[in-house]
């Protein structure tokens, strides 16, 4: 089989387009990390030291770390349009979709069972790692699945070991992991 010089650089192309595809959707993901980073940094710590007004702090977090998703998005989506049925494209859809299947039946479990703020932080807080260990394995990112893993973990520790400490145990090792993840995937551009 021979290949004439037009269609090895045509597949050269074609790996690079994908490889920027690729390296595109991580540091998308990796913008958005960072913000819910420092909303839950600053909502867990908030938290710790203000628990009686846990409805308002975690509304307004919640605010402002959607409206600041909106932005980024929009910006995000401004910058590159990968081409209808590029495989990043189908990637970005598909993690969107099972990001929004999650977060609903965490939303249904949080409605339909009675439980203390304690469990509320934990539930969002393993569904969310959830979500980076499954876009660890899609994206083929070890860095989110050590994320996934360790900070689920932790999280389980303190909450057993120090519930009086829950939040601002949350703040150093559930908030902080995901800005210093970020910006590692920021920094390998």
């Amino acid at each position: 089989m021979h290949i004439t010089p037009d269609e090895a650089r045509a597949a050269l192309n074609d790996i690079e387009d994908a490889a920027k595809q690729a390296r595109h959707l991580v540091n998308t993901w990796a913008y958005f990390m960072l913000l819910w980073g420092v909303v839950w940094t600053l909502g867990f710590l908030v938290t710790q030291f203000a628990l009686s007004l846990i409805v308002w702090i975690w509304s307004v977090m919640l605010l402002v770390g959607m409206g600041g998703s909106m932005i980024l998005g929009i910006l995000q989506g401004q910058r590159t349009r990968p081409a209808p049925g590029a495989q990043s494209t189908r990637d970005s859809t598909l993690y969107g979709i099972f990001n929004g299947v999650l977060y609903g039946f965490v939303l249904l479990w949080v409605l339909l069972i009675p439980l203390k703020p304690l469990h509320i932080g934990l539930l969002w807080i393993t569904a969310e790692m959830m979500s980076a260990i499954m876009a660890g394995i899609w994206l083929r990112q070890p860095l989110s699945l050590v994320l996934g893993i360790g900070v689920t973990l932790i999280t389980i520790v303190g909450y057993l070991l120090l519930p009086g400490y829950f939040w601002a145990w949350s703040a150093l090792f559930a908030g902080l992991p995901l800005i210093i993840v970020g910006i590692s995937f920021l920094r390998r551009r």
